[in-house]
């Protein structure tokens, strides 16, 4: 028998789019990192530091931490893998009602914007774009597949989603029973690898072999209901619901779910935003902006400067943090740091006060924006110059998914309903644009000679302990290569 789903894993894809005080501080350390951004397993003999000498004979540097578990040691299933070669699955379909004639779009379009190369695109592919992401540690290929002639036309299958949404007001109570209701993005997919069991080797779509077939993408020719229509028709990750069904002993699990007109949007030639947005999510990562616009007290983020939230730029340090692409260069007392632009190397400092070997916890990451690389053609929608931008994470995993928050994460936190945000951008103008649900702007990065100081910013405080941060953070100076950055513990408040 079917069940229900009262609370789907649906990511949709939408986005959204606070002064700094000069004070210097006094540090005791130098200490340069250029190091190559590895997963944390081997960071520690890649890393190659140069300490001199400033005001004391302290030698006080980052930790590099080794060893701690990354998103996907923590998920019960994965997805697409971080690392390594991975083939994922792309069924482009269409309906007796919708055919592929009148979307505009080609298979070879699709193909294009799964394994194109940069030069072959305004923007990024798929492939190009997580090479880039992950410093070349996830090499992402489809194998494309169509167009594919569904059973039924479009119009079915959007009826049979709205049975599933469909509630009776009179007696409280859903409209239609569990026998009466079925899955139609999930029927659709047990349809497509039937069709396809004589043609297609699913053990090739399992890289980490957990006989789960890694990632499979539904790419449709249905119109998208961006003003009106069924909310099938929109962009979004979630799961194969029938459990249990196997192809070759391989079971679905993980899907991604858009139209051709989202290759359609905006200027660029082809655009693959949309599919490298879900690709966050098969590999686990939240959405980071929030679901529900109105309620004010409530808002906050990224402003929409990131492809996790506004479908922009770069991956923030953070979900590289957790998909092990970089490993973040721990701070737990005063010292200064000289870090290089965060897209080159992939450096970035944790502040916390105690490392407990876990990078689910909170703390502060800060890393050195510039608008290059991943980020220059989107750098009018994120920042246009460069600067350091501190994120304040809130990634505790101990309590999980709430049932009264109607989204679903393994972080006691999301961006879209608890009262302490997953990760949020302070902003070093103090204006709280961002928590006023409004964009991220140039003025929310910390430019040379800027400091946060804890007891400026009263919104901002351990949410663990409801305290002010005890550390100063002064911006001693941004080069073209290189910033250096000061904590200066016990000066915060």
């Amino acid at each position: 028998m079917k069940k229900r789903l009262f609370l789907t894993m649906i990511l949709f894809l939408f986005g959204f789019s606070a002064y700094a005080c000069d004070m210097l501080t006094t540090a005791s350390t130098t200490t340069t990192f250029l190091t190559s951004s590895t997963p944390a397993s081997t960071t520690t003999s890649q890393v190659s530091t140069t300490t001199s000498q400033t005001t004391s004979a302290s030698t006080e540097s980052p930790i590099i931490p080794s060893n701690y578990s990354t998103l996907q040691d923590e998920i019960d299933v994965v997805g697409i893998p971080a690392t390594g070669n991975v083939k994922v699955l792309v069924f482009v379909v269409e309906f007796s009602d919708y055919p592929k004639e009148d979307t505009g779009v080609s298979v070879e379009d699709i193909e294009l914007a799964f394994n194109g190369s940069s030069s072959n695109l305004d923007y990024e592919s798929l492939n190009s774009y997580y090479l880039k992401s992950s410093f070349n540690q996830l090499n992402i290929t489809a194998d494309v597949f169509g167009y594919y002639m569904a059973d039924y036309p479009a119009s079915y299958y959007a009826d049979e989603y709205e049975k599933l949404y469909a509630w009776d007001y009179v007696h409280d109570d859903w409209l239609y029973g569990e026998d009466e209701v079925t899955y139609p993005d999930s029927d659709l997919i047990y349809e497509l690898l039937s069709n396809y069991a004589g043609d297609i080797d699913y053990s090739q779509y399992d890289q980490n072999n957990d006989s789960y077939i890694d990632g499979i993408y539904v790419i449709y020719s249905t119109p998208v209901s961006y003003e009106s229509g069924s909310d099938l028709w929109w962009a979004y990750q979630d799961i194969y619901i029938y459990e249990g069904d196997t192809f070759q002993n391989k079971e679905p699990y993980y899907f991604a779910w858009a139209g051709t007109d989202f290759f359609l949007e905006g200027n660029e030639n082809l655009n693959a935003r949309t599919i490298i947005h879900e690709t966050g999510h098969m590999l686990g990562l939240d959405d980071y902006y929030d679901y529900d616009s109105s309620d004010y007290y409530n808002s906050g983020g990224l402003g929409g400067a990131d492809m996790m939230d506004n479908t922009v730029g770069d991956h923030n340090p953070f979900s590289k943090i957790l998909l092990g692409w970089i490993t973040p260069l721990v701070v737990t007392e005063s010292m200064t740091v000289d870090i290089a632009p965060f897209l080159e190397d992939g450096e970035v400092i944790l502040l916390i006060d105690e490392w407990n070997n876990t990078i689910f916890d909170e703390y502060l990451l800060i890393s050195y924006y510039t608008p290059t690389g991943l980020n220059e053609l989107d750098k009018y929608d994120i920042f246009s110059t460069s600067g350091i931008i501190i994120y304040h994470i809130s990634a505790e995993i101990d309590q999980g998914y709430d049932d009264s928050s109607s989204y679903y994460s393994i972080f006691n936190y999301n961006n879209t309903d608890t009262n302490h945000k997953l990760i949020e951008i302070i902003e070093a103008d103090m204006d709280n644009d961002i928590f006023t649900d409004g964009y991220a702007e140039n003025s929310d990065l910390y430019q040379a000679s800027s400091s946060f100081v804890s007891s400026s910013y009263p919104s901002f405080d351990w949410y663990s302990t409801l305290e002010l941060f005890n550390f100063t953070i002064h911006i001693n100076s941004i080069g073209n290569t290189i910033a250096s950055i000061s904590i200066d513990f016990d000066s915060g408040n």
